[in-house]
């Protein structure tokens, strides 16, 4: 904590990196993206690499595009090779679309149908009301069969 309050850029990424993490310390993002920052504004490639990704997915951070390319690039121009494969593959990373919201929502629709088109086919007989079942369990525990003996395995939908 010290080395990375005197800017050493190294230390810096470390803390964020802990932060990150949340092994060591309780997790915060903002405190890694911070320490991260002050990193990479020194030149470190991989706090440039790490918060050009964030920017990038968008997952720990709000997705801004424009800081991604940004950190990303100083991070390539240093030598780093998962920074290039990200900015060579760009268009891999972009914003899901109209057409895959709407694919996924038809998805889980067909899921549903599946779901109750199985139910329906299984026929009135198939299913049986669970207190139905807690009365034919107690007269088969009441006449001397093991409370599992010979028992179905029903499922309740």
């Amino acid at each position: 904590m010290n080395a990375a309050k005197q800017n050493n850029m190294f230390a810096q990424y470390a803390l964020g990196k802990l932060y990150l993490s949340g092994e060591d310390i309780p997790q915060n993002v903002e405190a890694a993206v911070e320490w991260l920052t002050l990193s990479a504004e020194q030149g470190n490639q991989y706090a440039q690499y790490a918060l050009g990704k964030f920017y990038l997915m968008g997952r720990e951070v709000p997705r801004d595009r424009e800081a991604a390319i940004r950190w990303l690039t100083l991070s390539a121009s240093q030598g780093n090779l998962y920074a290039q494969f990200f900015l060579d593959h760009l268009d891999s990373f972009r914003a899901p679309s109209l057409f895959l919201v709407a694919t996924r929502l038809l998805h889980h629709l067909s899921r549903i149908f599946q779901e109750e088109q199985r139910k329906l086919s299984a026929g009135p007989g198939m299913q049986t009301d669970s207190k139905l079942r807690q009365k034919i369990r107690q007269k088969k525990i009441a006449q001397g069969h093991a409370s599992d003996d010979h028992e179905q395995k029903l499922v309740t939908y």
